[in-house]
């Protein structure tokens, strides 16, 4: 995941400004926390970045489209930890 991509998805789609290296951690975070707690909606992202990139489309604009669905895919199914995976990653000491 380019850090500028996750960067540009997360102002777009969560209205929030953080930083690359912040941007890439919650990109990380997002990505463990489906790992251990809902195996079905991250196979469901790895499918779709296999298919960006079947399709040979650029590395930040599928990047960026990776981390929007992610995003959207949190909101819909998971919003208070993706609140406070955010939280965390904004305002860690």
């Amino acid at each position: 995941m380019q850090r500028r991509s996750a960067k540009k998805a997360i102002k777009d789609t969560l209205e929030v400004e953080l930083s690359e290296r912040e941007s890439h951690e919650l990109y990380y975070r997002i990505c463990n926390y489906l790992l251990d707690n809902d195996d079905k909606c991250y196979i469901s992202v790895i499918r779709y970045k296999y298919l960006l990139l079947c399709d040979e489309i650029s590395s930040n604009v599928s990047d960026y489209l990776v981390m929007e669905q992610l995003l959207e895919k949190m909101k819909e199914k998971h919003p208070l930890m993706l609140s406070a995976l955010t939280y965390i990653v904004c305002y860690k000491s």
